[in-house]
């Protein structure tokens, strides 16, 4: 069912949003998070960091697909707060032309780059073949990744954010059946972690479609929808772009990192795969707060009731930071059982222990940057603008830049702990600020609908 987001508590209106979407998101981290312990754990150290070793290519390749489709569900989103009907499915037709394109392109791109890719992160021989025959996979079956998020990101526009969550669960289980057949019974390695991950995707987004289809009347398609406009491929392109370029400027950043990461060895590597799998299922509340955040001040400018966008970003800002103190608790209390979860007993253990405890440290210490940054710059998102959040990414990718590659040599793994903080702590002090700048501007050219008398 559809949520909008332009009349009621906006307190309310979040928490209902953001619990299924949250629960949602850390099924999803799953995917990866599964493939790296059971690969870990019956498949070996070697094959652990190699699967690793692909995070940041990952990131760099997969990102820039999410941000692709996050930035198609924005006029979406705005097309539903000005209740108007036939422009949401015009857009979503019009998503559905430009992601199939995207896809197709990026597959391709992507895979003939792989190999440079993984030399230019300098990758150990030991554990190049792993990273390589479990990326491949991934990148030829990237259609299902952006088909699910396209799918997911149009339900979230329309202020749905529990019908992603229940194909997610189905998907998740669906991946942990997988990854036990393929590697366990069929002895295929890290190809059957990357199999697995392919397939439960593709289930989830057939999913997600067929619903889409069956229950939300407003996008019960017609032929009219499907007429191209290049005027409206042009506005999504002109969103979408920057925010999958962002992600990449990102992502750019933490392919740098990851070749800091792998200079220092299999250990570091390893070390390093536990702490982004640790650190991505920690950072949850604060994604899902952001994706809330798109959709809140999106359906409320395209009603135009800035007041009540000023308002729910105040009591967004106070969840956070209840939840950047709850996640930080977490992890500083189990971090031991959590690392465990990821590597056997064996002479390396200890070592790696060591590296993750560093790492998770300074990242718990610095939590609430990450969700100043996340919050701020979706909200910014959500209204349009494109220009502050490229400039926080860029300062994002120099931060990590700086301390990894320029310190890594003196301070070892020190530096790989800081690189991320300093790249929050960048990001975030651009787009606060950038955010009351836009506000600003907003109220000279709106003229608020009274929408805060349910506030």
């Amino acid at each position: 069912m559809t949520n909008d987001m332009t009349v009621g508590s906006p307190t309310k209106l979040v928490i209902k949003f953001i619990i299924p979407l949250l629960i949602g998101n850390i099924f999803q981290q799953l995917y990866s998070m599964v493939d790296t312990i059971i690969v870990g754990k019956y498949v070996g150290t070697q094959a652990l960091a190699g699967v690793g070793s692909t995070g940041a290519i990952n990131f760099f390749i997969l990102g820039f697909a999410m941000g692709m489709t996050s930035g198609f569900a924005v006029p979406i989103a705005q097309g539903f707060g000005a209740n108007d009907e036939k422009r949401v499915r015009h857009f979503v037709a019009m998503s559905i032309y430009l992601t199939t394109g995207v896809a197709i392109i990026l597959t391709i791109l992507s895979s003939l780059s792989l190999a440079p890719l993984l030399t230019l992160t300098k990758t150990p021989q030991d554990i190049y073949n792993y990273a390589y025959n479990y990326m491949i996979i991934i990148l030829l079956g990237l259609f299902t990744n952006m088909a699910y998020n396209m799918t997911a990101s149009i339900l979230r526009a329309l202020g749905d954010s529990k019908t992603p969550l229940y194909f997610l669960i189905l998907a998740s289980f669906l991946n942990i059946v997988l990854d036990l057949l393929f590697i366990l019974t069929f002895n295929m390695g890290v190809a059957g972690a990357a199999f697995a991950t392919v397939i439960s995707q593709g289930i989830s987004a057939l999913l997600c479609v067929f619903y889409m289809h069956k229950k939300f009347e407003i996008l019960k398609m017609e032929k009219v929808d499907f007429i191209y406009k290049q005027k409206s491929a042009n506005l999504l392109l002109k969103i979408g772009c920057p925010m999958a370029f962002q992600y990449s400027v990102i992502a750019t950043g933490s392919i740098l990192l990851q070749s800091a990461v792998n200079s220092l060895g299999t250990i570091a590597v390893a070390s390093y795969t536990v702490c982004c799998r640790i650190e991505q299922l920690a950072i949850q509340p604060f994604s899902t707060l952001g994706i809330a955040a798109t959709t809140y001040t999106g359906q409320n400018l395209g009603a135009g009731c800035i007041d009540r966008i000023k308002e729910g970003m105040k009591k967004m800002t106070i969840i956070g930071i209840a939840l950047c103190l709850l996640c930080s608790g977490i992890i500083y209390l189990f971090n031991v059982p959590l690392i465990n979860l990821f590597i056997s007993d064996g002479a390396d253990k200890s070592a790696v222990v060591q590296n993750v405890q560093l790492y998770l440290f300074w990242a718990c210490s610095f939590f609430i940057p990450l969700m100043l940054l996340i919050l701020y710059r979706s909200s910014i998102q959500g209204m349009g603008d494109v220009v502050f959040p490229m400039a926080a990414s860029i300062i994002e990718l120099v931060g990590r830049v700086v301390v990894a590659i320029g310190f890594v040599s003196v301070l070892g793994y020190l530096a790989i702990s800081l690189a991320c903080p300093a790249a929050w702590l960048g990001g975030a002090l651009i787009v606060v600020p950038a955010y009351f700048v836009r506000l600003k501007n907003l109220e000279k050219n709106f003229i608020d609908k009274e929408c805060v008398k349910n506030v």
